[in-house]
């Protein structure tokens, strides 16, 4: 359960580059959890974002390589392509949730 945040890291699987993403259910969210973590980092980055199918989508011009979609297991995920950099990886989804959970947080509300 989260308390401030919208989004934090649940669980990290350095073996497959998985880095699980726990969500809050709040009344004021107007997209789905999925579509609200791509909406924050592309407009982090300031570029757009592509569906790739399936409930995957991936920021254009990131600074890493890597896919947000939505798994049956963990629901939403952040799937990393270059398990080698997941430490910087980690680090800057971290940076990133921070940024959209109280930089971003009420900017949809109001």
């Amino acid at each position: 359960m989260l308390f401030n945040e919208r989004y934090a890291i649940s669980h990290i699987n350095f073996n497959t580059g998985f880095i699980a993403i726990d969500h809050s259910d709040d009344e004021y969210m107007t997209d789905d959890p999925i579509t609200g973590l791509v909406r924050g980092f592309s407009r982090l980055i300031g570029q757009e974002y592509e569906s790739l199918g399936l409930m995957q989508y991936k920021i254009r011009n990131s600074p890493f390589e890597f896919v947000i979609q939505w798994d049956r297991e963990y629901g939403v995920v952040i799937v990393a392509e270059n398990i080698r950099k997941m430490d910087e990886i980690v680090k800057y989804v971290k940076n990133s949730l921070y940024e959209i959970n109280y930089n971003m947080l009420y900017e949809e509300r109001y």
